[in-house]
């Protein structure tokens, strides 16, 4: 979330329009009643619901209050005051609603677009199981009352109506109710849809799904791929730069291993092995033969005499509580056997590990014996810690490229939400211009945004409490204050130039 930061801006792009004037709102209005009337049905006993549209018995065509798996709870009644039965579908609230959203293969689907009685297009894509299963079951449980309803009322129109799964239900519903005769015209009012259905799919439902999305809802951008993809940008920004570190400590360590090699082959002291104590004794030239200190008996006081062998000790530990995290306790150097050859093993120790190219993971190499290793052979292998820079930036410069391994009919199909999408963005008070807002205020904007927006999923702090209803209803109450405001200067304005 801190790299990404607020990607609001990203809905009010270059590719989207901004929605507003009068139309908008009374749109927005209409869209603001049919959804209170989803909460009650959702949130509310059904007595309360009842009371809250104004219906009685005689408007109730089906009620299924109790939902089971794969079978949601779901209402048909009649709207006298807009002339339209409205089919309700309740979202995941209960276990059994849950895990039918978690039923989330995707399964073939296709639509049949009939025009005057013939068949002028055939729409092939996928679906979610789940909702397919569960708008297929209420298909069979609503089009004989329906049929028989449109007949009596030739005038009404049918409209369904959902939230969050129950949307993505209710889209597929349309799909399926519209290939029936009777029931061609009907409409779908989609609020926080789940991504559900293929590209295909989804656009050939704009003329009839309308979806309406809040600021950083999570729902409609999730589902298979676009959490794989989540997933590959997490785990890049958690460890690529730790990975970078190594490698460059990799090339200091390397660096600093090959100035040794040139000075062991240089200086006569350190590669002969039997001038260690006349080495130790020109470092002090004051001491006699018997206040030599032998190296088995106090092997700090040459450590302290020897600033090189400390030196190396320290980068050895720091290796080795590197090495003991990722493969162990491994067994390490004897220290009061200060020789040459335990000097030898502490400086080869210290060399960096190389870098496996299948894991971009530091490994300890394979020979654990250094000493059968050339003192001259180069401790890094150049070729390696270069294809793995390289790689290191291609990954964080392409976090989503897939394997070139992979086969694209094995990958699950990318699903979005249906149909035309209306995005309620919440966008910073200076970015607006002549806003009256309090600095750092969001100021609330309808765009109709594109598609391919919503195949990546955008963190934020709110993304889920921003998917509940509440807010829905919140955002759009303040997206309809903002144009009778906006309608309102525009009236005083026409008057002040009607009095000019």
């Amino acid at each position: 979330m801190r790299q990404q930061g607020n990607l609001q801006h990203e809905y009010a792009g270059s590719n989207s329009q901004l929605l507003e004037g009068p139309v908008v709102k009374e749109e927005l209005i209409s869209l603001l009643g049919y959804l209170k009337l989803c909460m009650y049905f959702s949130k509310k006993p059904y007595k309360v619901f009842m009371e809250f549209g104004g219906y009685d018995e005689s408007d109730v065509l089906i009620k299924k209050s109790k939902a089971r798996l794969m079978k949601p709870s779901f209402t048909v009644v009649r709207d006298r005051s807009a002339k339209c039965f409205l089919l309700f579908i309740r979202g995941a609230i209960s276990v059994k609603d849950r895990l039918t959203a978690a039923t989330g293969a995707e399964v073939p689907f296709h639509h049949v677009v009939a025009q005057d009685g013939h068949v002028s297009r055939l729409v092939l894509g996928h679906a979610h199981c789940g909702m397919v299963v569960a708008a297929r079951w209420i298909a069979n449980q609503a089009i004989p009352c329906l049929n028989e309803a449109v007949a009596q009322f030739p005038d009404y129109g049918v409209k369904i109506i959902g939230h969050s799964m129950g949307a993505g239900i209710a889209a597929i519903l349309a799909y399926i109710l519209r290939e029936n005769e009777k029931l061609s015209s009907s409409t779908c009012l989609a609020f926080g849809p789940a991504a559900c259905m293929t590209w295909d799919l989804a656009e050939s439902g704009k003329d009839f799904i309308t979806t309406i999305v809040n600021r950083n809802d999570l729902v409609p951008s999730f589902g298979k791929v676009s959490a794989a993809k989540l997933r590959t940008e997490v785990m890049a920004s958690s460890w690529v730069h730790d990975l970078r570190e190594q490698i460059q400590q990799t090339r200091f360590l390397g660096f600093v291993n090959r100035s040794v090699s040139f000075i062991r082959s240089h200086v006569p002291f350190v590669s002969d092995p039997r001038s260690k104590v006349v080495d130790v004794d020109m470092l002090v030239p004051n001491s006699s033969e018997a206040d030599q200190v032998k190296p088995s008996s106090n092997s700090d006081a040459v450590v302290k005499k020897r600033h090189a062998i400390a030196c190396w000790s320290c980068v050895a530990a720091h290796k080795h509580s590197i090495d003991s995290a990722k493969h162990g306790t491994h067994d390490i150097t004897n220290k009061t056997d200060v020789n040459v050859k335990a000097e030898k093993t502490d400086i080869e120790t210290a060399q960096p590990v190389s870098i496996s190219m299948e894991e971009l993971d530091l490994q300890e190499s394979d020979n654990d014996d250094d000493t059968d290793r050339g003192e001259n052979e180069p401790a890094l292998n150049e070729t390696d810690e270069d294809q793995a820079v390289e790689l290191l930036e291609t990954l964080t410069d392409n976090p989503h490229k897939p394997s070139s391994s992979s086969s694209q009919s094995q990958d699950p199909p990318q699903l979005y939400p249906p149909g035309r999408i209306m995005h309620m963005v919440g966008l910073p008070s200076s970015s607006e211009p002549n806003s009256t807002s309090e600095q750092g205020e969001e100021v609330v904007a309808l765009y109709e945004t594109p598609r391919h927006l919503y195949s990546k999923i955008r963190l934020a702090r709110s993304m889920i409490r921003e998917h509940y209803m509440p807010k829905y209803i919140k955002t759009m109450e303040l997206l309809i204050d903002k144009l009778v405001a906006e309608e309102e200067e525009d009236i005083d304005d026409d008057h002040r130039l009607g009095s000019l």
